[in-house]
């Protein structure tokens, strides 16, 4: 988009208009592709930007504007902010801090009257929104009305508890022993030897615990912990689901 801008020429917002209209933008189109309404959403949003810096900057002109979009949306050049986007829009990307809200049956897989998703595109979605967290990862929906996402049973390897007053946080503690949380910590006291570095470095007690209480069978599963990122994951997996499965 921005080369095909570099190209116009005219006031910044009749540039835009004639370039989004070239990409295909319909205003108030009904799409049934998320990836369509999410492209058809960023040229709406695109053709607003454009309107907004000429009514802010009357004299800029094309190479200004790119150069606006730039600094508000690099976060190469930021260095912070939030980013929000779609799954698909995230594909490539990662993140020290990842939220995934609204996991909602019905939503994740999408269901609607008229259309169903395929429910193995959506799960792979959803395994590209979990695997742009670095450190950080959030999986969240609202208490009541929908239930949750089944893919979120998948992860947690059991059904959402029945809603009963006020739903209390799941806590993990790494001092509530068992044979498989001893295991973990004999694991990780061998390694960290290995590797000459504090136990810490491996995995937080928290994170051992959480694993300890998750059980977790899959590369999928391990990952939705907190505190297990990409490089802890491909660095201690493969021995981790083996110390799971070797305490069945």
């Amino acid at each position: 988009m921005l080369h095909r801008l570099k190209r116009e020429t005219g006031p910044v917002h009749e540039a835009v208009e004639r370039a989004t209209d070239a990409l295909g933008y319909r205003a108030n189109s009904t799409e049934d592709s998320e990836e369509e309404v999410t492209r058809q959403s960023d040229l709406a949003r695109l053709r607003s930007l454009a309107g907004e810096f000429s009514r802010a900057q009357p004299a800029g002109d094309l190479s200004a504007f790119v150069a606006e979009l730039t600094r508000r949306f690099s976060t190469e050049r930021s260095g912070r902010g939030v980013n929000l986007m779609t799954y698909h829009r995230a594909k490539g990307l990662e993140f020290d801090t990842v939220f995934l809200p609204r996991l909602l049956d019905g939503e994740l897989p999408f269901r609607s009257g008229r259309s169903r998703a395929p429910v193995e595109e959506e799960r792979r979605l959803l395994y590209v929104g979990i695997t742009r967290a670095r450190l950080h990862l959030f999986l969240t929906w609202p208490a009541g009305g929908k239930g949750r996402s089944p893919f979120v049973d998948e992860i947690a390897g059991r059904p959402e508890p029945p809603a009963r007053g006020k739903p209390k946080p799941l806590v993990v503690t790494a001092d509530n022993g068992g044979p498989l949380l001893d295991a973990l910590k004999r694991w990780r006291r061998e390694r960290a030897k290995t590797d000459g570095v504090p136990a810490y470095v491996v995995f937080h007690d928290s994170t051992l615990g959480t694993i300890a209480d998750r059980r977790p069978r899959t590369l999928l599963e391990l990952r939705s912990i907190s505190g297990v990122g990409p490089a802890k994951l491909e660095r201690y997996a493969t021995e981790v689901l083996a110390v799971v499965a070797g305490a069945d």
